[in-house]
């Protein structure tokens, strides 16, 4: 009797630990979540994102959505992993707005849609115009076979909070200073817009963000300055020089100079004219001076003066083709205007930029497909300068197969790169993105290196 009684105790306890184990197992897993780190970037920071609490191979399709005076959306279709997790710095989607492994791609991949008419403001208001220092939502989703079963809401910042921002009004300056959260004396930044000139705050508000004071300096389309990109006083931009280097939040020997397209040109320009910059960072940029840009019909003059004297410069190319495509409905490619005036070799010996002068390393970036103006050729150029004349600090050109001219955003949907309003700026979405995020960690570590 005893042996029966101890088999039926044995007997009970496993039904007992059977019964637990199914429990155990009956427990529901973890919901599905959308993780991304950081949770709080900066709009050029690469951020990972990472699908969890799915089953093992579950095809999951992953959306992206920024709203705005524009609505931008990218998507791709996943398959999860033995872990039931997806990563998209690991894996490529099977099908989408974008492909191969690539953590950014939905957020260079968007495209513009059509606002939903039937689709009113969240609140029952206007959308309020957004600040530099606010953040920039994107919103996630995950959904399975028809169903949303994740969401998450990203803000990537462009001025960190505590960023310092003051518009810049005074001694005929016209732009906007930001200075880091941090006291003490920073190096400090002179950033430069393009052709289209205004006050170039995203790349300031970057830099202040990193640990860099910066004066976003507008030169032209802004009143009182001019309007037209002729003739433009390197006088000016000496005094807004001048004046970043007496703000207390600036170390004054630790001063570059950032710009891209004309303010490409230009950052070559002043940092051989000034010795006081002691880096240059020139995207897309011109190895000689060009002709000014004029809004209408008028004879040609120079982009820059010094000392009151317009800079030789090299003549556009008239060709009548490029001209007549402006009135069209179609976007134009600028760069029939600009690589055949090349060849006149001795207008080009007059208007070089002496870039041997510079008093500090350069950084030069460029894409083998711009459609603006033959940026790889002419940043060739400057680097063969520079060697023929020994020059004594580092030259580093970044030249990006397949990329255009709009390679100098951080992390924003790449459509809006490949053409500017009636220009077209050349390369592909994907081949733009990849320069800009390589060129993007290249350039803060050079500027780290050089202003350290």
């Amino acid at each position: 009797m005893s042996f029966i009684a101890r088999a039926g105790g044995w007997a009970f306890c496993g039904v007992i630990l059977l019964a637990s184990l199914c429990l155990h197992h009956a427990q529901p897993a973890e919901p599905p979540a959308i993780q991304i780190t950081p949770k709080e970037p900066l709009m050029d920071e690469p951020v990972v994102i990472r699908v969890t609490g799915l089953p093992a191979g579950q095809r999951v399709t992953l959306r992206a959505m920024q709203e705005g005076p524009t609505t931008w959306r990218a998507e791709a279709l996943f398959e999860t992993r033995a872990d039931g997790t997806l990563d998209l710095s690991l894996q490529a989607p099977i099908s989408g707005s974008y492909s191969g492994i690539d953590g950014m791609g939905l957020f260079w991949s968007m495209t513009a849609v059509p606002p939903d008419p039937a689709r009113g403001p969240r609140d029952g208001e206007k959308p309020k115009p957004r600040s530099i220092s606010d953040p920039r939502p994107t919103r996630f989703e995950a959904e399975v076979e028809g169903k949303i079963v994740a969401s998450t809401e990203l803000s990537r910042w462009l001025a960190r909070p505590g960023v310092k921002i003051s518009d810049v009004r005074e001694q005929g300056l016209v732009g906007k200073l930001f200075e880091p959260a941090a006291s003490g004396k920073h190096p400090a930044m002179l950033v430069l817009s393009g052709s289209e000139g205004g006050i170039p705050e995203t790349e300031a508000a970057l830099l202040a963000s990193r640990g860099f004071t910066s004066l976003a300096l507008a030169y032209f389309g802004v009143a009182p300055l001019p309007q037209q990109l002729i003739n433009i006083p390197l006088d000016y931009l000496k005094q807004g020089i001048d004046w970043l280097k007496q703000r207390d939040s600036v170390d004054g020997a630790r001063l570059g100079v950032i710009g891209g397209s004309k303010g490409g040109e230009l950052a070559l320009l002043l940092g051989a004219t000034f010795p006081e910059i002691r880096a240059v960072v020139a995207k897309v940029p011109s190895h000689v001076v060009w002709a000014g840009i004029p809004r209408g019909p008028m004879a040609m003059s120079s982009s820059w003066k010094h000392r009151g004297e317009p800079l030789p410069f090299l003549p556009f190319s008239f060709n009548v083709n490029v001209f007549r495509k402006m009135g069209g409905p179609d976007p134009v490619a600028l760069l029939d205007l600009y690589a055949p005036a090349l060849k006149n070799e001795q207008a080009v010996a007059k208007a070089v930029i002496p870039v041997e002068k510079i008093n500090g390393p350069i950084l030069l970036i460029s894409g083998t497909d711009d459609q603006m103006w033959p940026s790889a050729e002419m940043a060739d150029k400057v680097a063969a300068r520079l060697k023929q004349h020994g020059f004594p600090h580092a030259v580093e050109h970044l030249k990006y197969a397949g990329a255009g001219h709009g390679i100098v955003s951080v992390y924003m949907p790449m459509a809006a790169t490949l053409s500017g309003g009636k220009f077209l700026m050349g390369g592909s979405a994907e081949a733009n993105a990849r320069a800009q995020a390589d060129s993007r960690a290249k350039t803060l570590a050079f500027l780290a290196q050089a202003l350290r």
